[in-house]
């Protein structure tokens, strides 16, 4: 968390030397997260599906660009720890019981670059409307199996695990609002769909014997709430 600090606050310093100019402000993001994945099935032996839900917490700077009265691009970095599960179970046709859950904790440092619309709607309010792409880096994922028949069977402990791919790629679309705090001082909140585009399982490419489930496609999917500030350098 400290090494992740003090780079949060490199980049500030960096950012705000390079972009010292008309047209740029500087921000800063929190954004928790709803994250779930979307999967297909390429062994017809199982069925598998989303164990739900989970909560993710993130945050990074963020360097906006306005080029008119309505209209800027947006860049930023954000480290984001996220949670997701897959169930797997036994198609119908098969007697021997199958009932595993896999649970991960991934770390990523995201890059998304957004387009944003922002148009008056009251006095100092705005409203806002984005849309854009974003690269996801795994930094660190871990994950711990529950064979939820047999509960002993595995170690009950988060374990380091390589079956995730390493990189991410999404879409992503949004709306919200923004205050005007001051003339070169803004409060944006957003809620943006974050929509992965790329199989982020690696177990079924690469003969990796490090999970119970085998051929698998997986997507990560998210509904994010981005708090910023921004002020106008």
């Amino acid at each position: 968390m400290k090494k992740i600090l003090l780079l949060t606050a490199t980049i500030v310093l960096t950012v705000s030397g390079m972009f010292a100019q008309k047209g740029i402000s500087f921000g800063l993001r929190a954004i928790p997260t709803l994250n779930f994945t979307s999967m297909t099935d390429g062994d017809s032996l199982y069925s598998y599906a989303s164990s739900g839900t989970k909560l993710g917490i993130g945050f990074g700077p963020s360097v906006r660009y306005k080029f008119s009265d309505n209209f800027n691009v947006d860049v930023s970095g954000i480290f984001t720890w996220q949670k997701f599960g897959i169930n797997q179970t036994n198609e119908t046709t098969n007697p021997n019981p199958v009932d595993i859950t896999e649970d991960f904790k991934v770390q990523f440092l995201q890059i998304p670059l957004n387009f944003n619309g922002q148009f008056d709607v009251a006095t100092d309010f705005q409203a806002l409307i984005n849309f854009g792409v974003g690269t996801g880096i795994k930094l660190k994922s871990s994950r711990v199996i529950t064979d939820n028949t047999n509960p002993q069977r595995f170690s009950s402990d988060y374990q380091t695990t390589s079956v995730l791919n390493f990189i991410d790629f999404y879409l992503t679309a949004g709306a919200g609002a923004v205050y005007n705090i001051e003339d070169n001082l803004h409060l944006s909140l957003t809620v943006q769909y974050n929509n992965g585009i790329i199989d982020g399982w690696l177990n079924n490419k690469n003969d990796n014997t490090d999970s119970t489930i085998e051929d698998l496609t997986l997507k990560h999917k998210n509904v994010a709430f981005s708090l910023a500030f921004y002020i106008d350098l």
